[in-house]
């Protein structure tokens, strides 16, 4: 697992290192044989504060890789959530729509928002960082940046 100051990030997932949000490749679906469990890494919700609201496409709608599947309000950030892999959402998570909060207290958990279907995984995950080692050194380098220009949300 990375880890840098108070931010941790698990080895067995994939990173979009811009949005910080994670990819967790889980079998049983979908042409490739994997479904893609998608939520906000503990770096983002850091930046981007308590969440109070998540809205998301429900199921059965198509989303391209980098288009909004979603919206997050939080402390610091009011935005889209953009889809690390494309393809059709084939859950949405009602908890964390419920309990917007959950994204800070268990990201890698019940935090998470949607599963989606991968239409083009293998060329989807080569723009996405994975592996102990490069996760650890942009973890470090991403950090570093969003103390410096005091992007972090304060608690």
């Amino acid at each position: 697992m990375a880890r840098y100051e108070d931010i941790f990030l698990p080895d067995e997932f994939y990173y979009d290192s811009k949005d910080h949000l994670w990819a967790k490749l889980e079998g049983g679906g979908g042409s490739t044989g994997h479904l893609v469990r998608v939520g906000l890494d503990v770096f983002g919700q850091k930046a981007a504060g308590t969440a109070a609201y998540v809205k998301l496409l429900p199921a059965g709608k198509t989303v391209a890789k980098g288009r909004s599947f979603g919206s997050l309000e939080a402390g610091k950030y009011i935005g889209p959530l953009k889809a690390p892999v494309g393809g059709k959402i084939v859950e949405v998570n009602q908890e964390v729509i419920d309990n917007p909060r959950y994204v800070n207290t268990d990201p890698y958990g019940k935090g998470w928002f949607v599963i989606i279907e991968p239409s083009n995984l293998a060329e989807d995950l080569k723009d996405l960082v994975q592996r102990a080692a490069s996760i650890q050194e942009w973890l470090e380098k991403e950090y570093k940046e969003y103390k410096e220009k005091g992007l972090f949300a304060e608690k």
